[in-house]
């Protein structure tokens, strides 16, 4: 799976992704929840939003920049705030997902499926 911004069109996506099964999660505080080239259905993790959020994916997997608002960056010791989006396309600067990199989570990427499409628009 590749994901584009639906904005603009833009490829977000690293590399293709391949759906990971929910124990291939890694819960440990500080830790990647998911591995490189790999993306997890938000539903099906334990982990609450207080937003859409569709797809958790590794940081690395994805080419996104921190939203130009920094209190949408807050957090005890990182980002961590689960009920604003904080990432934006970097071509467009369209809001997409959350990067989350706080001391009481793992660290990932959300992305809303509103946000991006599985292939390209145009």
């Amino acid at each position: 799976m590749h994901l584009y911004c639906k904005k603009c069109n833009y490829q977000l996506t690293v590399n293709e992704l391949q759906q990971a099964n929910p124990d291939q999660a890694n819960f440990n505080d500080q830790a990647p929840l998911i591995a490189p080239g790999l993306y997890l259905n938000a539903g099906e993790i334990d982990i609450h939003f207080q937003m859409p959020i569709d797809f958790l994916l590794h940081i690395e997997s994805v080419k996104l920049q921190n939203h130009k608002d920094p209190k949408r960056l807050q957090g005890c010791c990182g980002p961590g705030d689960l009920s604003v989006l904080n990432q934006v396309c970097p071509q467009c600067s369209a809001e997409i997902g959350v990067i989350v990199e706080d001391c009481w989570l793992p660290h990932f990427v959300g992305i809303s499926s509103d946000k991006v499409s599985k292939e390209p628009l145009w």
